[in-house]
């Protein structure tokens, strides 16, 4: 009985320096669904930081969609959402914010303690996207496409998998891009998103040197990245054979490069591409003529696509695509000897690219 009663007792002490439930009923949070981070042009205030709040509404369809935008200048990006929740009634929430933003002009400047801040607060979750805004990320989150069907719907499904598959699309994650950050011999890629007649449009990336926007890629230029570095199926192909337009639908593409020393002893980076698709777009008659010619001069115009890419990356000193990482993998030496080689070696390394195009039909009609 003693025992009995002192188990009783011991319960009961225990459970005095428990603490309650801290989490807050979900009628008094306010969901942030797309984060901005912007330069603010004041030296005391550099950062401008916008937050997307869902409101909850009964209806789910086209236009039902409505969010609450809370912007502030703060010292720190910590400083200044702490600020924005004297502008709110309920608690926020990043526990559902998908979209972080990046101004341009911030991103040309530094990003570390925007990176900072999101990889180290503890409810954002490191699958969230990552992004560029042009102009400014406040201008994107101001955007509110007629055809929302709640809250931040339209960006989550342009770097899902649920919605469109784009091939000018890059999607880069906060792991992911921690990861580029911090590792040697690779450089971050972002989407770019601009405004587009009161909706968004992602076709371009840019490539960053760990800290800063660098380079701007064209569509065509991130839809070549995608190819040669994600084997990304829903994409196409074209070129002019005998001055007449030709698309190829890719099917399926597969690259792979390495890096070693040609017959004059100099380092060359050779990549090996393969496609195999469908015409989508072609002259007339075309089933009959050779496609052996036009899938070796559709080739031809492809490597030199690609080449003007890469070497654009090298002008840059940027690598986005990954070499350094492939040239301390093959060639490790012990420390950090593989990386100050590559150093040296990449701003005047060559580029050999050659690309197999197969065409496996030529569509529904001849």
């Amino acid at each position: 009985m003693r025992h009995l009663i002192f188990t009783v007792l011991f319960v009961f002490i225990a459970s005095l320096v428990l603490g309650g439930c801290g989490f807050k009923d979900i009628d008094k949070r306010f969901f942030v669904v797309a984060t901005g981070i912007d330069h603010s042009d004041n030296p005391n205030k550099p950062f401008r930081v916008t937050l997307r709040l869902a409101v909850t509404s009964p209806k789910i369809e086209p236009g039902a969609g409505k969010s609450q935008l809370e912007t502030i200048d703060a010292k720190t990006i910590a400083e200044g959402v702490r600020e924005l929740k004297a502008y709110v009634d309920k608690e926020l929430d990043f526990g559902h914010c998908k979209i972080f933003m990046i101004g341009e002009k911030l991103a040309r400047k530094e990003m570390d303690q925007a990176i900072n801040w999101m990889t180290r607060r503890r409810d954002i979750q490191m699958i969230a996207n990552v992004t560029i805004g042009h102009p400014t990320a406040e201008a994107i989150l101001k955007i509110q496409p007629k055809n929302e069907r709640y809250p931040g719907n339209t960006l989550f499904l342009s770097f899902g998998k649920e919605g469109t598959d784009s091939s000018y699309t890059v999607t880069e994650y906060i792991f992911g891009m921690r990861k580029r950050r911090t590792e040697k011999g690779i450089d971050p890629v972002l989407p770019i998103i601009m405004p587009e007649n009161e909706t968004y449009r992602i076709s371009q990336a840019g490539v960053l040197n760990k800290k800063k926007l660098i380079i701007i890629l064209s569509p065509e230029e991130t839809q070549l990245y995608n190819q040669i570095t994600n084997k990304y199926l829903k994409s196409s192909l074209g070129g002019n054979v005998e001055q007449d337009p030709y698309v190829l639908a890719v099917g399926r593409i597969q690259s792979r490069f390495k890096i070693k020393n040609n017959a004059q002893g100099k380092p060359v980076v050779e990549m090996r591409i393969k496609i195999h698709g469908l015409l989508e777009e072609a002259p007339k008659l075309v089933f009959d003529k050779d496609w052996a010619s036009i899938e070796q001069e559709l080739a031809k115009q492809y490597s030199k696509s690609v080449v003007r890419l890469l070497k654009k990356f090298q002008r840059q000193g940027v690598d986005p695509i990954g070499f350094g990482l492939k040239y301390r993998a093959t060639h490790y030496s012990g420390g950090d000897k593989s990386w100050q080689e590559w150093q040296g070696i990449y701003p005047n390394i060559e580029f050999d690219v050659q690309t197999r195009v197969t065409i496996e039909g030529t569509g529904l009609i001849k």
